[in-house]
């Protein structure tokens, strides 16, 4: 029974290799046999591209495009000439547990023989975001404009709909007119009026511009965030260790499941069930156990990184085109809700990214313990912002906690911002500033 697990139809790859991956010759005991090697042209992009759809910014048409811009073709025959992969060859690829180094044999995993290419954990969160945008139909529209996608319509939301914003050309006498419409105005008949995007594109100049912390409570921070990685670097030792307990738990949930199947007490479609499940367990710790400390640094150069972003963001954001803005914004906003004001001009109320929040309710923290009227409460924040509180009490929807996502104490998630800009406001002032 298990050996037709280990035969070498089981973890070896047949017939022509995947995008990433090449035919290759090697000498094993003596002797040449057909195996799976990397392409080093095309499987640092296939990486490329799954770590670039994990961060949730691209859709997977524009990172075929982003990929098509780098150099990715398909591997064709060569009296063919090679072309640009399709969407949906890395809509395909996306999908593919082939990657992480698993190989389908007969409606089961197996390990492959063949190198990894992604880790399970950014494999599981690729598929994740697109079973998400799978259910909400998140859909790529002939235009792109750097806001795509974050603008909702606030009419909409308060009739109990979820409606997003659509960017939309139109051609008159002057040349093109660009405008962003609710994707409901023809389906639900809704009432917002399409809004000129110079408009918009200024109301949200001003919500980054708003976002920006004095340089005293950044350099507060710092100093926390330093406090708080040191501290979280003797606390990988004991996650490591209750990480080996878990993997040897594992080890012996399949040695008594070997045994099992030595005695005939276990079916094999069961068998191959639990064998798979727990296969990939100990996949997941081993990838933990080497990237612990990694993602520790990870989370604290993410943190630093969303303070240097806090520091001056009106100019970072006026001085980038447009592809560096969404990538500013995207680190600042989840979303914003668009309603109009009655004279007609469009007003945004902008919803923060869990990393920015978090920054900014430390920063409420900070100057909350440091005002005397409140002292008994700065205590409670405190006590609220341990290591261990933060660890425990702070899971987030999407199942990670705090550790993994900042690995700074005290970096709650905030709830969404509830601030409104008025573009008006705004029309002979071009680009804010500091």
């Amino acid at each position: 029974m298990l050996e037709e697990r280990n035969e070498s139809q089981a973890d070896s790859t047949i017939g022509r290799a995947k995008l990433g991956y090449i035919n290759d010759r090697a000498e094993f005991d003596g002797r040449l046999v057909n195996t799976i090697s990397l392409d080093q042209e095309r499987a640092p992009l296939i990486r490329f591209a799954f770590e670039q759809y994990a961060t949730d910014r691209y859709s997977v048409w524009q990172l075929a495009g982003l990929l098509s811009d780098m150099g990715l073709t398909s591997r064709g025959p060569r009296d063919r000439p090679t072309r640009p992969v399709s969407t949906s060859a890395v809509a395909k690829i996306l999908r593919d547990p082939y990657y992480t180094g698993m190989l389908p044999y007969k409606g089961e995993l197996y390990a492959g023989r063949h190198p990894a290419l992604v880790t399970q954990e950014t494999f599981e969160v690729c598929q994740a975001i697109l079973d998400r945008r799978n259910r909400r139909g998140d859909r790529d529209f002939i235009h792109f404009h750097y806001l795509k996608g974050l603008l909702y319509c606030g009419l909409c939301r308060t009739e109990g709909r979820t409606r997003r914003l659509v960017y939309s050309q139109s051609q008159g006498n002057g040349g093109v007119y660009e405008y962003w419409v609710c994707s409901g105005k023809t389906r639900d008949g809704c009432r917002l009026p399409s809004l000129r995007m110079e408009e918009i594109e200024m109301a949200v100049a001003a919500e980054v511009v708003r976002e920006g912390l004095t340089p005293g409570d950044i350099a507060v921070m710092r100093v926390q965030l330093q406090e708080t990685a040191d501290e979280m670097q003797a606390q990988d030792q004991r996650v490591k260790e209750a990480l080996r307990s878990e993997l040897r738990k594992l080890e012996g949930q399949e040695e008594r499941l070997i045994e099992l199947a030595a005695d005939g007490a276990v079916s094999t479609p069961k068998l191959r069930e639990k064998l798979n499940d727990i296969t990939l367990k100990k996949r997941v710790i081993a990838e933990k156990l080497t990237h612990t400390i990694e993602r520790l640094t990870a989370g604290a150069e993410r943190a630093a990184a969303q303070l240097d972003l806090l520091e001056r963001p009106g100019p970072l954001y006026r001085n980038a085109e447009g592809n560096v803005r969404r990538d500013l914004i995207s680190g600042l906003f989840e979303r914003f809700v668009v309603t109009v004001d009655e004279d007609g001009s469009p007003a945004l109320s902008s919803q923060r990214t869990v990393v920015n929040g978090a920054v900014h309710e430390l920063n409420r923290r900070n100057h909350a313990r440091n005002t005397p009227a409140k002292t008994k409460k700065a205590s409670r924040d405190s006590a609220e912002g341990s290591l261990t509180s933060s660890l425990q009490a702070n899971s987030l929807s999407e199942g990670w906690n705090i550790h993994d996502m900042v690995g700074v104490t005290g970096f709650e998630p905030a709830a969404s911002s509830s601030r409104t800009t008025r573009a008006t406001k705004l029309r002979h002032t071009p680009w804010p500033t500091l």
